[in-house]
């Protein structure tokens, strides 16, 4: 009986699910778009703590748009001349609060930090829509920067892909930008949870054994599942060149 209960609660939110992802509904969110990217060169920063030997030799100002991740604004702004000053891209989680806070992101503070766009990955089940439409609303009482999904073909794909697991934001990002026509896609500071994060990122994480602690705590993700999967995609994009940090290939190819 119980088995057949959660075979009709999975169809129930499967049908919710495509009743909310019909892109000419007038609920359907604003979707970043893959071709909004093309022949930009595009770099992605993530927290690891071997972002700044990843960064060495380049100048991350220099591309056109520059994507950081959850609580990447206060990690940039320790080291400014290496992980640079821009933030045209955020893509974030929407938790400001909690044990598992990627920071409070009021539209005062985007605006602050001349955060070009918000970026939530997530269009998938019924909690996520409505933290989409919560901060949504909010950015705009506070006339904040506005907010897109990233698009919910993509993330499902990918959540197929690794076997019904959330994708973190990192892969998220990965994945959309290498599905675009950009000229380039430079990928930096991802270690797969096999390091610590850089300081400031996250005062919960600071050694490798932490790191391994707080995603499998969470339980959501598979880091191995996403790394194969992102190597699929490496050898499958028609981004024109993309760039792996040192460390981020290191990790990425590394046997289990």
């Amino acid at each position: 009986m119980k088995h057949f209960l959660r075979k009709i609660d999975l169809a129930q939110r499967r049908l919710r699910y495509r009743i909310a992802s019909i892109p000419w509904a007038p609920w359907y969110p604003a979707v970043l778009e893959t071709k909004s990217f093309k022949d930009k060169r595009i770099i992605i920063i993530g927290p690891a703590e071997t972002v700044l030997d990843d960064l060495s030799g380049s100048v991350v100002d220099d591309y056109d748009v520059v994507v950081r991740l959850n609580n990447g604004i206060t990690l940039a702004e320790t080291r400014p001349e290496i992980l640079g000053k821009r933030t045209d891209l955020l893509i974030h989680n929407l938790r400001e609060t909690g044990a598992r806070s990627a920071g409070s992101i009021p539209g005062a503070y985007l605006n602050a930090k001349n955060v070009g766009l918000l970026v939530f990955p997530h269009w998938h089940s019924s909690r996520q829509r409505k933290m989409f439409r919560a901060k949504e609303t909010a950015l705009k009482n506070e006339h904040g920067p506005e907010i897109k999904v990233l698009p919910p073909s993509i993330i499902s794909g990918l959540k197929r892909a690794l076997d019904d697991r959330s994708p973190t934001i990192g892969i998220s990002a990965c994945v959309f930008f290498l599905s675009s026509q950009a000229a380039e896609v430079a990928i930096h500071g991802f270690t797969f949870f096999e390091t610590a994060y850089a300081p400031s990122y996250n005062p919960m994480v600071q050694s490798a054994e932490d790191a391994k602690r707080w995603v499998h705590q969470l339980g959501a993700h598979d880091p191995m599942t996403e790394k194969v999967f992102l190597q699929a995609c490496l050898s499958r994009t028609e981004v024109k060149r993309v760039t792996l940090g040192g460390n981020v290939r290191k990790f990425l190819y590394a046997e289990a």
